[in-house]
């Protein structure tokens, strides 16, 4: 969980040189989504399951979190929103 003056947003280094950086927001009821267990984002509120890339993986959310493009240069990950 990265916190910022925007919002809060979830980034996973996913290989060496990769991340990945989306909203924390559940698309199934706007809850933060907060938690991580076993390679995967869950929702404390409802049990919605999302992947390091966003897809749901288990319900009751229906749509996956928003993802945005992210690069990586002298050791800083950089996302826009």
């Amino acid at each position: 969980m990265v916190q910022t003056s925007l919002g809060r947003y979830l980034v996973a280094r996913v290989s060496q040189d990769s991340f990945t950086a989306l909203t924390s927001i559940c698309t199934h009821e706007a809850q933060t989504v907060n938690g991580f267990s076993n390679g995967r984002y869950v929702c404390n509120v409802h049990g919605s399951q999302f992947s390091t890339s966003g897809a749901v993986l288990m319900g009751p959310a229906t749509s996956a979190l928003r993802q945005y493009a992210t690069s990586f240069a002298n050791d800083v990950v950089s996302f826009t929103v």
